[in-house]
């Protein structure tokens, strides 16, 4: 998204820098200037969080982007040209949208310098907006293991108004997709459930492999090919197309913010919460 994050950056006079220390680059969004940890953390929270959020998923968020930025910068060394991805909104944004800009920072201040660590080191925090009630091991998406990224029940998403969704898709317009991806064309007079075929699913539910007119992909890259909420899905072929009813939204690894959000109701500490979606890690 062409946010890029700088340590030791020294700003112009007229900035005054964050207590932390961390400064943003943010080149997109209409600016192009640097800001503190602390505005960009306000911004980012107001993106992704809805204004009724519970104070605590509001520190669990500002905990996990300090430690992304953390992870980014391992070393010591500035990324080069890394790019964030996290949305973002300005305060006219964040009024518009209702959020309550002094619990914003009240999250951010009250949980300054706190990160996510494992044997030490800042994790990976990753996260998404619901998942199908349980989330997946890092291993089931990307290659190689991670040991705080592994699946735990969520069983609280369930209850989301996200968590399932039909979309339909005509064969046109999935042919025209894969195609683009591919680089082929494809010439399907018609569709059946033959045509279709999982061929392998991960423990929590989620397919990783499944077969469309004998072509072969993974969930994930089917779900980013045809936009579709998840990679957890079941289908149906009918009326020269394929429905497809889909479970959770995102990639569904690491911490669910809807499932966050609903331990926080309960009255879970935004600790007990980081330690639920992330297993064997500290702060």
């Amino acid at each position: 998204m062409g946010t890029q994050i700088y340590q030791n950056y020294r700003p112009s006079a007229d900035w005054q820098q964050s207590a932390e220390g961390l400064t943003v680059h943010m080149k997109e969004f209409g600016m192009d200037r640097v800001v503190g940890f602390d505005e960009y953390a306000v911004g980012v929270l107001a993106a992704v969080l809805e204004p009724d959020a519970n104070e605590e998923t509001m520190k669990v968020m500002a905990v996990i982007l300090r430690t992304y930025i953390a992870y980014m910068s391992a070393g010591g060394r500035p990324p080069e040209s890394r790019q964030l991805g996290q949305p973002w909104l300005s305060a006219q944004e964040r009024l518009a949208k209702g959020m309550d800009e002094e619990k914003l920072r009240k999250a951010v201040a009250e949980t300054e310098g706190c990160k996510i660590l494992y044997d030490g080191q800042p994790i990976l925090p990753l996260y998404c907006g619901v998942t199908n009630g349980k989330t997946r091991n890092f291993s089931d998406v990307w290659s190689g293991e991670l040991p705080y990224l592994v699946s735990v029940d969520s069983i609280w998403d369930k209850g989301s108004s996200d968590y399932m969704e039909k979309i339909f898709l005509t064969r046109k317009k999935i042919i025209r997709e894969l195609a683009e991806a591919d680089g082929t064309e494809n010439n399907w007079s018609q569709l059946s459930e033959s045509m279709v075929q999982i061929v392998e699913k991960d423990g929590a539910g989620y397919i990783l492999q499944i077969e469309i007119g004998g072509q072969t992909y993974s969930g994930e890259e089917l779900r980013c090919r045809l936009g579709l909420p998840s990679a957890c899905f079941d289908y149906t072929v009918k009326n020269d197309g394929i429905e497809f009813t889909c479970y959770g939204r995102g990639h569904g690894v690491g911490l669910s913010i809807y499932g966050a959000d609903a331990m926080a109701g309960e009255g879970k500490s935004w600790e007990e919460i980081i330690s639920w979606y992330f297993p064997g890690t500290s702060v």
